[in-house]
């Protein structure tokens, strides 16, 4: 059964297997080889968009096909040449997903990592200093699916090492430090571990600058740094924890002499001395230390007065 179409160059025919009419231009072909051919002229001539149609065409009909695979792979290829990543990433996905024997694997993983890092690297949106990005978003769960996808694959750490630094440009830093705990954990004998116990205590660092965060954080975060720097074979790893451990070590000082201030204020100068002999003890060498020296001296008289 033929119908006319409104467009006097197509034509519709009524398929028994489909139960719909059909535009023979757009019909999967009779076999998978006469699919496959029929999409590779449209990728060959840079008809990419078409391309990309026909091989999932390919796919959703014969899926068992032998062909079906690099169909999928292709797609994804299609999409790609488009610039729509999107599509490209969650067609390799597909591959990776249905065909998880295909050849293909170790080209689909370094096309994965790098569309990631195309979402990671986009321009973003900021509030307060806070950016605010899809992409972003979308860039951490496509390095977690190259993880996913071979683990111990040469693209694994740097998709978690990547996924960490993304979380900590949305200040997540629960999500970061997990990132960073998995290179140190799954791979020791990386030679990104020591980098990622230094990007590790400093996030903490980073989270103990949130109002909101925990303070035991820095507590954690001094505790990181000063084994990093006892135990890195690398000077500038070394040089760069002592320095965060000084900046450390001023804010907890700073916080200690803002309750020792409390007390004193209050005029409980007992409860006072004892935060300021605290800081001069616990974090000497800081911007607070002398000033708490100063205020031992004085408020130790009024005691005795």
């Amino acid at each position: 059964m033929v119908l006319a179409a409104a467009d006097s160059s197509a034509f519709w025919l009524w398929t028994p297997k489909e139960k719909t009419v059909v535009n023979p231009k757009y019909a999967v072909k009779d076999t998978p080889r006469e699919q496959w051919e029929w999409a590779m002229r449209f990728y060959k001539d840079g008809d990419f968009k078409r391309a990309a149609e026909e091989f999932e065409r390919l796919c959703n009909h014969y899926p068992d096909s032998d062909l079906a695979p690099d169909a999928q792979y292709y797609a994804a290829r299609a999409f790609e040449e488009q610039g729509k990543y999107l599509f490209a990433f969650q067609n390799y996905q597909k591959t990776v997903e249905n065909y998880p024997y295909t050849r293909r694997m170790d080209e689909i993983l370094k096309r994965q990592y790098n569309i990631a890092n195309i979402f990671a690297t986009k321009d973003t949106a900021k509030l307060m200093d806070l950016e605010l990005s899809l992409s972003m978003e979308r860039a951490a769960e496509m390095y977690g699916k190259v993880v996913d996808n071979s683990p111990f694959g040469r693209y694994a750490e740097k998709s978690l090492y990547n996924q960490a630094e993304v979380y900590r440009r949305m200040r997540k830093y629960g999500q970061a430090a997990d990132s960073y705990e998995r290179i140190i954990n799954d791979y020791p004998e990386s030679t990104m571990v020591d980098e990622a116990k230094y990007q590790l205590a400093y996030t903490r660092y980073e989270a103990s600058l949130d109002p909101e965060y925990d303070q035991e954080g820095t507590d954690e975060a001094l505790r990181e740094f000063k084994q990093i720097s006892q135990q890195t074979p690398v000077p500038s790893i070394q040089k760069e924890a002592e320095k965060a451990m000084a900046e450390l070590k001023n804010r907890k000082a700073a916080s200690t002499m803002k309750v020792a201030q409390f007390y004193e204020r209050q005029r409980k100068y007992k409860s006072a001395v004892m935060y300021y002999n605290l800081i001069v003890k616990k974090y000497p060498g800081t911007d607070s230390a002398p000033v708490a020296e100063e205020k031992i001296k004085v408020l130790k008289k009024r005691i005795k007065d």
